[in-house]
């Protein structure tokens, strides 16, 4: 198989410089983003095969077009775009701003919206092309603690569970990576009380819950890295498997998906009469007060 072109967005640190280290490992090229270049390690600044892009994640739309575009010009092709780049805020919903919950989205959200309009384009002319989502367990079940980052990471899995059919017939697949806890650094800001800007009592307990998380997350890095790289490729344990949206990783987010999937059966149970006694057909058909089943 040819050499891939990856496209990872924050490759600096945690996954997207550990998926970025795989993928150069097999060969492929890496287009790799970052706030500035000099947070790259030398592992990738002395690697022929990293191109290495200074950016922020929130950079007018034009920016990154232009950014991309460059990209394709000097690679030919992206076959694999990697949205890695998010952070968390967390907080109950009193005590984050408007302006922490506005950046909260403009970096999980807007950021990726607009690498991934600059992609698609190009993966069309393709007429090939894979799109990765870094979701999270939060983008399944809404947890407290987190509602502002739960809230982005839902707009993720609605973006691109859409997009998903819309870029289909132009042989392109949209996955959506939603991972549990993993011992990377991810939770240290927490776990040095740097995240909430606006402390409020009754809500210390949920703080002191996700920073005892630090250092004790269930997830394995480098099997959560692998998982990631044969969703991508078609490879390994994701053989078969291109047209499964969803990609939870860690015992804790298979957890959350099975939590969430009883509380909408159950919902679906108690809401059918309710649901269905709102259409036409219930009136005109079931005037005797049965439902049908």
């Amino acid at each position: 198989m040819a050499p891939l072109v990856w496209f990872i967005t924050g490759a600096n640190t945690g996954f997207g410089l550990m998926l970025a280290h795989l993928a150069l490992s097999k060969g492929d090229a890496i287009i790799a983003t970052a706030r500035s270049l000099s947070k790259f390690p030398e592992s990738l600044t002395k690697n022929p095969n990293a191109d290495l892009v200074e950016t922020e994640v929130t950079a007018p739309a034009a920016s990154i077009s232009r950014l991309v575009n460059a990209a394709v010009e000097r690679h030919g092709r992206i076959d694999i775009l990697v949205n890695n780049a998010g952070f968390g805020h967390f907080g109950a919903v009193e005590e984050v701003s408007e302006e922490e919950s506005r950046y909260q989205f403009d970096v999980n959200f807007f950021g990726l919206l607009n690498f991934t309009r600059a992609v698609i384009p190009h993966m069309r002319r393709q007429g090939a092309g894979v799109i990765v989502q870094l979701s999270s367990g939060v983008g399944i079940l809404g947890p407290q603690g987190a509602p502002i980052y739960t809230a982005s990471k839902f707009a993720v899995e609605g973006l691109s569970e859409a997009m998903a059919h819309e870029l289909k017939p132009f042989g392109i697949r949209v996955h959506i990576v939603e991972p549990g806890v993993f011992r990377t650094d991810f939770l240290k800001s927490i776990a040095q009380g740097q995240n909430v800007s606006q402390h409020v009592e009754g809500y210390a307990n949920m703080e002191t819950l996700l920073s005892g998380l630090h250092e004790k997350q269930p997830g394995n890095p480098e099997a959560g890295i692998q998982r990631i790289y044969e969703l991508a490729t078609g490879t390994g344990m994701a053989t078969g498997l291109e047209d499964q949206l969803r990609f939870p990783l860690g015992s804790d987010c298979y957890a959350m998906l099975e939590a969430k999937i009883g509380m909408l059966r159950e919902t679906a149970e108690k809401m059918k009469p309710i649901a269905l006694s709102t259409d036409y057909v219930y009136e005109e058909v079931f005037r005797d007060g049965m439902l049908p089943d």
